[in-house]
């Protein structure tokens, strides 16, 4: 209970520090700790934006604290979300296609980029759409900001960035929402010159059932469907592996890996 007291007074007074101000404490506090680690404001962007870095290696983020993801270097913290997806099982991964459905700051786009892999990003939200952009875009503004769903149309986008819940389906406590356009992966993405595998990464906060229905006429082209089904639909934060799973199955994938702490699953095309 006071190491929980303690964190919550440490969170309330960051959120009260310039960008400025938080950047040289968390770079005192790492070269105490003997961390390698540095993090500053990124100069002409928004004032949330700080890039974290680590030897050569950096990330654009826009959320204070995410910077411990990366506390063992930029690459291992990639690689450990790349597993948490089960896409370390995947070994043919050159001149392909990556997917990203909720993308936030594109941190698997350096993982797909590093393996040879093209890179679409779908992020609504609009500071990690940013960062998503610098991480890989070389600031370009590529990211598709805008919501994958199973038409087009506008939704109500509930908006949680502060700890990655923001989603189109209503939850718990979630009352502060903007309308977005929201599209079909069908007509968002072109696999037709595409020689490599395809990955799909989808990550939607609870509406995996939606967001594959919008990509009906494109399964036959995607390999590989990595997919976050975990405890995230409507107030209920029920799961969404059971649907998710049938739907895949009854279009022609097979269930490669699965863990159910954070319910994850990795489908392989088999037709």
């Amino acid at each position: 209970m006071r190491l929980n007291a303690f964190r919550n007074i440490e969170e309330r007074l960051s959120d009260a520090m310039s960008i400025d101000a938080y950047c040289r404490v968390v770079n005192a506090r790492n070269a105490l700790r003997g961390k390698a680690q540095r993090i500053a404001p990124v100069p002409g962007e928004d004032s949330a934006l700080h890039v974290a870095r680590t030897g050569a290696e950096e990330i654009h983020i826009c959320r204070r604290g995410r910077h411990n993801r990366y506390k063992r270097g930029i690459t291992a913290g990639v690689d450990a979300l790349a597993a948490d997806y089960h896409l370390n099982r995947i070994d043919t991964l050159r001149d392909g296609l990556f997917i990203d459905c909720g993308a936030n700051v594109g941190e698997l786009g350096l993982w797909a980029r590093a393996r040879g892999h093209g890179y679409v990003a779908f992020e609504p939200e609009a500071l990690e759409a940013r960062c998503c952009d610098l991480n890989n875009f070389g600031g370009e503004a590529r990211t598709i900001r805008k919501a994958l769903w199973k038409e087009e149309t506008t939704l109500r986008f509930y908006t949680k960035p502060e700890s990655a819940d923001s989603s189109v389906l209503a939850g718990h406590g979630m009352e502060d929402f903007v309308e977005i356009a929201a599209t079909t992966f069908d007509a968002a993405v072109d696999l037709s010159s595409v020689t490599g595998p395809v990955i799909f990464k989808l990550e939607a906060e609870g509406a995996e059932p939606e967001v594959l229905e919008g990509a009906r006429n494109s399964l036959d082209r995607i390999d590989w469907v990595a997919v976050d089904c975990g405890y995230e639909r409507g107030p209920a934060k029920a799961h969404t592996f059971v649907e998710t799973n049938t739907f895949l199955q009854d279009h022609g994938f097979r269930l490669e890996a699965a863990q159910f702490r954070r319910v994850t699953a990795l489908y392989r095309r088999t037709g």
